[in-house]
């Protein structure tokens, strides 16, 4: 067989850790969603060279191929590929930092190099930049996360649109460089994202053109100041403070960073004991109104950080108090050195609830200033009966967390947001799912909206309402006008095998010529054609 041929071809391959398909199932078989995929293999590269070698012995016996950077895509499918009958290419091993020009502040990376990793590497060299963090954690790669246009709320916030370049394997082997390289002007490829002629670098992200086997990625560097801010919003004033954040990101735009604007149950779900969540029903309105007068939470929290010199912090707080205006109950703005000296009167007044407030606060600035965090993770195992988010290196999906996300693009337009919260709200209740909700600015007019499913994964019914919920809110989305930038891959080959239009007609034809044999990620983010 042709399958049993390649994996010969691929044995011989000096230092490339191959796996049948038994141990490449356990593995990169588990995800967050429920789905299940017969994997028929692994190959664990480690250089490019590696990776030209194995995509043409893919090309030459027609097997397809799922490349991964490190498979921490939870919520949306984890490790697992479109379709059956895949090998997974994992480049988690290959973790060189290639280059930090520090004067033109930017980073040539390979796919495995992590949060983490590049955060110790700016320590250890003393440098003054700020990793990209975002909710997947230190151990989230930075490349797989631009090339799912994944965002943060450091400046920079668009992770795609800090890639100014990228080096790709494509599947005749060959090593796809832009147009600027190619004419000699690999120094000017590093600084202007554009290039020259037609951008393609577009074609790599969430695409299955070609292997990204390496990325440059602008930097921001870190700021004199950082300060948290945290507004508290009753519901009567939401749709002013929904345009108080459009209007502060307008004036100040990457002095801010992202914005975020959650939902009591969303905070509350974050700062309380998980036993609180678990059960058949969502939590009551009755309860979450206890739970946020014990814990001082009103209806909304905005939520955000100012990035700027010191000679120009008063001002900017001055103008966001004046933006919030009546729609804040309370406004709050905290640096490094508050936080500091709010640990030091703790200890003197061993207050439980206040020190674990700080603690949260805490580690939100410490995301904002650039550290990556687990923070965020423990809100996959809310529902999860067997495990809890008790040490470092969390995994959902080995832990067997049951979260799938949702996440449109809204307009920062406040009676549009208040009909899509409202909406969610309704449907979620009634799927019998709780209605988390997050808003974060991803520019001055755009919130993307996460909204966590969140299920036990072992409960065959609750995971099958998890789903359906799931194709409610999709419907929903087309119903307002709005769709999420990003879907798992249960849901992306069926959007893109039912297309119609012209965007997916080109999209098909030059996936035609550039992958004729279709053995690179098949019905990723585009109709599925059979490669055997």
């Amino acid at each position: 067989m042709s399958i049993e041929n390649a994996f010969s071809d691929w044995g011989k391959i000096g230092d490339v850790v191959v796996l049948d398909g038994s141990e490449a199932s356990a593995r990169f078989g588990l995800n967050t969603i429920g789905a299940e995929r017969r994997i028929r293999g692994a190959l664990v590269a480690h250089d490019v060279s590696q990776v030209q070698k194995i995509v043409l012995t893919a090309n030459k016996y027609k097997v397809a191929l799922y490349p991964i950077s490190g498979g921490r895509n939870w919520g949306y499918g984890s490790s697992l590929p479109a379709v059956n009958d895949c090998v997974i290419l994992d480049l988690s091993q290959m973790k060189r930092i290639v280059e930090l020009n520090k004067e033109l502040a930017y980073v040539t990376l390979e796919p495995g190099v992590t949060q983490q990793q590049l955060y110790e590497y700016i320590e250890k060299n003393n440098l003054d930049f700020m990793v990209p963090t975002t909710g997947a954690g230190p151990s989230g790669s930075l490349i797989g996360n631009a090339l799912e246009k994944g965002y943060g709320i450091t400046p920079y916030e668009d992770h795609f649109g800090a890639v100014l370049n990228l080096k790709a394997v494509l599947p005749n082997g060959e090593i796809y460089h832009s147009a600027m390289s190619e004419f000699g002007g690999h120094r000017s490829d590093a600084i202007f994202r554009w290039g020259i002629g037609p951008y393609l670098e577009g074609l790599f992200a969430q695409g299955n053109m070609g292997v990204v086997v390496q990325a440059t990625l602008a930097l921001a560097r870190k700021p004199q100041d950082v300060t948290q801010f945290l507004v508290f919003v009753e519901d009567e004033h939401f749709e002013e403070a929904v345009t108080a954040v459009g209007t502060i990101k307008q004036r100040f735009g990457s002095m801010l960073g992202g914005v975020n604007v959650m939902n009591r149950r969303r905070l509350l779900s974050m700062l309380g004991s998980k036993h609180e969540w678990l059960g058949e029903e969502t939590v009551t309105e009755v309860h979450i109104r206890e739970m946020a007068k014990k814990r001082m939470i009103p209806d909304w929290v905005v939520m955000g950080g100012i990035y700027c010199p010191h000679e120009i912090k008063s001002g900017i707080i001055k103008r966001i108090k004046k933006e919030f205006g009546r729609s804040a109950k309370h406004a709050v703005f905290l640096g490094r050195k508050d936080i500091n000296l709010a640990k030091k009167l703790l200890k003197f007044l061993p207050i439980p609830q206040i020190k674990n407030t700080i603690k949260g606060v805490e580690q939100a600035l410490s995301i904002l200033e650039g550290v990556p965090s687990e923070v965020a993770i423990p809100l996959a195992y809310l529902k999860n009966h067997k495990k809890s988010p008790t040490r470092d290196n969390l995994s959902p999906d080995a832990d067997g967390c049951g979260l799938i996300w949702y996440s449109p693009l809204i307009p920062i337009e406040a009676s549009f947001v208040r009909d899509y919260t409202q909406e969610v709200t309704r449907i979620c209740l009634a799927k019998g799912i709780e209605p988390l909700i997050t808003l974060t600015s991803i520019s001055e007019r755009c919130f993307d909206s996460t909204i966590p499913i969140l299920f036990d994964l072992n409960d065959k019914d609750e995971r099958l309402g998890a789903q359906d919920c799931y194709r409610s809110l999709l419907e929903l989305s087309r119903e307002m006008g709005v769709f999420p930038y990003r879907v798992d891959v249960q849901t992306m080959r069926e959007l893109f095998d039912s297309a119609e239009g012209s965007c997916s007609a080109i999209l098909q034809k030059i996936k035609d010529v550039v992958d004729p044999n279709h053995i690179l990620s098949p019905g990723r983010y585009s109709k599925f054609v059979p490669y055997e």
